[in-house]
């Protein structure tokens, strides 16, 4: 009989510690929730970020191996650069890349990308070079109509993926949608790079020449990764050679044509 009646007292005594420990325990599960949930959204946003740097790797990855593709099937010397600033007024286009003259580039090499001829360098500092592109009003390539074998040149006009062809004779056997490609006369751009197709042939009453577009097939809209080309097929000393001492062997170009 006692302890109903002291059950009461002792739940009613009780019953503000045992509220006091749900609070704290809601409380603190609770605010762990919280800090959990702001830890996932965290590596949420963390992991998306990191999934977008693979996907432009990827991306990278895949220019990289057209390039060095291109570079192989043409056979020629270079090396690879990536684009740091595009200068574009209706003087001068020309760009910046992050290679310069302690990779032993020079003025006037060729540069590309994937997709054909995009310029060539006119200054070159120790970490940078600019190159002027083939759409610059004040630069002209020598090309030739792939299909017949034409050679004229092709000049920039200002205008962003278009080159106009001046010399293009009233009779001449050129059609929209012929290729251009270098035609290695001048000595800087190697023979055989694309360099643009025609798009426009307008005959001019009274001129000897036509009116003649061509769209260039490098865009440099799309370019990051750009191709510094040498035209002649010797090693590129990248890293300056260490002097030979006597103590090591001599080459086989050293050695007498009898000891060889």
């Amino acid at each position: 009989m006692l302890s109903f009646v002291v059950h009461p007292v002792l739940v009613a005594v009780d019953l503000p510690s045992q509220l006091f420990q749900w609070l704290a325990d809601n409380t603190t599960g609770y605010a762990e929730l919280r800090e959990e949930n702001h830890r996932l959204k965290s590596e949420s946003s963390l992991l998306k970020v990191k999934l977008q740097k693979f996907n432009a790797l990827e991306m990278e990855n895949t220019r990289l191996h057209s390039l060095l593709e291109t570079s192989f099937k043409l056979g020629e010397q270079f090396i690879s650069a990536s684009l740091i600033k595009v200068n574009q007024n209706p003087n001068t286009t020309n760009i910046l890349i992050d290679k310069g003259s302690r990779f032993n580039l020079y003025k006037g090499q060729a540069a590309l990308n994937e997709d054909g001829v995009l310029g060539q360098i006119v200054d070159v500092h120790p970490l940078t070079a600019s190159i002027m592109l083939i759409t610059d009003p004040n630069h002209a390539i020598p090309i030739e109509i792939n299909r017949t074998g034409l050679r004229t040149i092709a000049a920039g006009n200002g205008i962003q993926n278009t080159l106009i062809l001046p010399y293009i004779p009233h009779n001449a056997d050129i059609q929209v949608g012929d290729l251009l490609t270098t035609s290695g006369l001048g000595g800087v751009f190697p023979k055989g790079y694309p360099v643009a197709k025609i798009t426009h042939l307008t005959p001019l009453e009274g001129e000897a020449f036509m009116h003649a577009e061509a769209q260039t097939m490098a865009k440099i809209e799309r370019t990051q990764n750009i191709l510094l080309v040498w035209s002649k097929q010797q090693p590129i000393p990248l890293v300056p050679a260490e002097p030979m001492g006597p103590e090591k062997p001599a080459t086989l170009d050293q050695l007498p044509p009898n000891a060889r």
